[in-house]
């Protein structure tokens, strides 16, 4: 029963990966030029935070991880890869799949720490890539926008699945 299980999971794991790919790369994706650094904002972390309120710990990780590194890959952000990695593992670990609805207290309050995980994670990344610690502050804003984005997107896919799915 267990490996049946495990299964279910890494195929759950694999659809969310391709979920935040796609939702990174190509659907909802906004270019923008700031400073040095051409970026975008997108909504695939909505797909990290749901499948992390959906899957064991480590199936969201992986989920995140890899679902975040194909997405810079395939826009073309290869040396982003590393730090995207970090960055959207951090915030899947803050995420809770234990309580009995998606939207409870835990992962509200996750919302407001991914927001900081991101922001403070993108822009030390911006810093080293770049080699300047000031140009990154222009960035700061479209973070901020693509994880307010992604947390309503996140919040209207809890209300719509969760009365759907049965927890425990």
């Amino acid at each position: 029963m267990k490996n049946k299980n495990s299964v279910f999971y890494m195929v759950l794991a694999s659809l969310f990966a391709a979920l935040i790919a796609v939702f990174t790369a190509f659907i909802f994706r906004i270019p923008i030029k700031i400073g040095a650094n051409s970026a975008y904002i997108h909504f695939g972390d909505a797909f990290i935070f749901l499948a992390a309120s959906i899957l064991p710990t480590p199936y969201a990780v992986a989920a995140a991880g890899i679902g975040g590194a194909l997405g810079d890959l395939f826009c073309g952000g290869a040396e982003w890869i590393f730090f995207t990695v970090i960055i959207k593992i951090s915030v899947a670990l803050i995420f809770t799949s234990k309580a009995p609805k998606m939207l409870c207290k835990r992962n509200t309050f996750a919302l407001f720490t991914a927001l900081l995980i991101t922001v403070g994670g993108y822009y030390i990344a911006e810093a080293l890539i770049f080699g300047n610690w000031v140009s990154p502050l222009l960035s700061v804003w479209g973070n901020v926008v693509q994880i307010i984005g992604s947390a309503v997107l996140y919040i209207l896919l809890c209300g719509t699945l969760g009365s759907r799915l049965k927890f425990k």
